[in-house]
């Protein structure tokens, strides 16, 4: 059997940006010229030249500009045909790697990683032009041309959906708190006085300072143990009102969302890659406030306060003041992470993967059919992937209950909810435990919770991936 070999070639084309770090002379793979030069000799002297069929390139991923596409591909064509010159007759194939790039942001600009200057059209044609002129040039016959646009083909596949469970911002305006001037110390209360004449007068920048000045001087008393929690929280309270009042509140609210930026969006915290992010329902409504979204988990790093177009926040509808949404639970979703995220993702603060819906194109009435929901990980699954024995310590945990005492008359229902918080995902639960997370065939394939599908299966948490 003769053997079908091809060659990867280090071209010295420089892709720019992030995702062309690997390009070029000092690029991590490939074969330089003069190991292609020695490979054609080796083959030579062994008889198996004609062996060689195939040259295969990779300039990088995000490949901006159709003007860099046809540089690295000429390039390539020039040294596929000089392997036919000396004597790689057999020469078919030319495979230009991956490098077919998404537009993230819609700009379609040459200038950022997070967008291309062309279409599919456009990348095709300055392909094959490139190839043609070179081999018409060399008199070579056109070769077959292959590609491997792995993040062009995958990144539309996926969709991260999770729920925004509440929303703060830093400047509180209670209405159940009191503020009783009469309770404060005399530092305190000059402090108030110097602020309320600022206010009448409408001098709004020596409010804040005073506001500044009140608030510093009443956590310092807090500290000292001269002041209570009730006067801290009644000072906080009239400071939020003073800074709304004047219209100097920050108006990005905070919200907080049922995910783990590191397992699900790793490339946000790697690499600074942008996703669309938008709200899935209440489509009708135009959002009225401006949030950044901050993660369940411990780490400074789990938020997104980056967002396509160079916005600092995203266009959100507003949250009750209880955190909730009157109009039901308020999902987001993440377009255009099929290429990496899931594979990325790790278990960080032992957050596991998410649920996973499959979602095929339909004839039926709805036009798709949910063909597949699988849960994602249970706490007992992540404990198990960093090597614990979630079994083990069940059983300790129990064991535990038992000597605390008051285990006899409540011994099954410590039992159950240790069992259950094991076979929980760790993500929070909105629901009640019984309801169970279901893909039904007889149901039209529509994504729907079964109470009755529970049976001491996994709860369902607000964060599911479609495919």
């Amino acid at each position: 059997v003769r053997a079908v070999i091809g060659l990867r070639a280090k071209l010295r084309t420089k892709h720019s940006g992030h995702f062309g770090s690997t390009s070029g002379e000092k690029g991590k793979f490939g074969l330089t010229a003069i190991q292609i030069v020695r490979v054609v000799r080796k083959l030579g002297q062994v008889g198996m030249l004609d062996c060689l069929e195939l040259l295969h390139f990779h300039i990088g991923s995000q490949i901006p500009s159709t003007a860099l596409l046809s540089d690295g591909v000429t390039e390539a064509a020039q040294l596929y045909c000089e392997l036919i010159r000396l004597g790689a007759s057999k020469m078919k194939v030319i495979d230009i790697g991956g490098g077919l790039g998404i537009d993230y942001d819609g700009s379609k600009s040459g200038e950022s990683d997070l967008s291309v200057a062309y279409s599919l059209e456009e990348y095709a044609a300055a392909v094959v032009e490139s190839v043609r002129l070179v081999c018409d040039q060399k008199s070579v016959k056109h070769p077959v041309i292959c590609s491997e646009s792995g993040r062009a083909i995958v990144s539309h596949h996926s969709v991260l959906i999770f729920e925004a469970v509440s929303a703060s911002q830093q400047h509180e305006t209670p209405s159940d708190i009191e503020f009783s001037l009469e309770s404060y110390s005399e530092e305190a209360q000059g402090d108030y006085e110097n602020l309320y004449v600022a206010a009448k007068r409408g001098d709004h920048e020596s409010c804040l300072l005073y506001v500044d000045q009140l608030k510093q001087r009443c956590v310092q008393e807090f500290k000292e143990g001269s002041l209570s929690i009730d006067q801290l929280a009644g000072v906080d309270g009239l400071c939020g009102w003073v800074v709304k009042a004047i219209g100097a509140s920050d108006p990005v609210l905070t919200y907080n969302v049922n995910l783990s930026v590191f397992t699900s969006i790793p490339d946000f915290w790697g690499i600074d890659q942008l996703f669309p992010i938008v709200p899935i329902h209440r489509l009708e409504q135009r959002p009225v406030a401006r949030g950044i979204l901050s993660d369940l988990t411990c780490d400074s790093d789990g938020k997104i306060d980056k967002f396509i177009g160079g916005e600092s926040s995203l266009p959100l509808h507003e949250m009750d003041n209880d955190g909730g949404c009157s109009e039901g639970r308020y999902y987001l979703g993440m377009f255009l992470g099929g290429a990496y995220e899931e594979a990325l993702g790790g278990v960080h603060n032992l957050f596991g993967g998410p649920s996973v819906v499959r979602v095929l194109q339909s004839d039926g009435p709805l036009g798709f059919e949910v063909t597949r929901a699988v849960m994602g990980q249970s706490s007992a699954d992540v404990l198990r992937a960093v090597q614990h024995e979630p079994e083990l310590m069940i059983q300790t945990l129990k064991d535990r209950a038992e000597k605390a005492g008051g285990y006899e008359e409540n011994g099954e229902l410590v039992a159950s909810c240790l069992d259950r918080s094991f076979n929980n995902m760790p993500y929070l639960s909105m629901e009640t435990s019984a309801n169970a997370l279901t893909a039904a065939v007889s149901n039209l394939g529509v994504y729907y919770r079964d109470e009755a599908a529970a049976g001491g299966g996994k709860d369902g948490n607000g964060l599911i991936s479609v495919d």
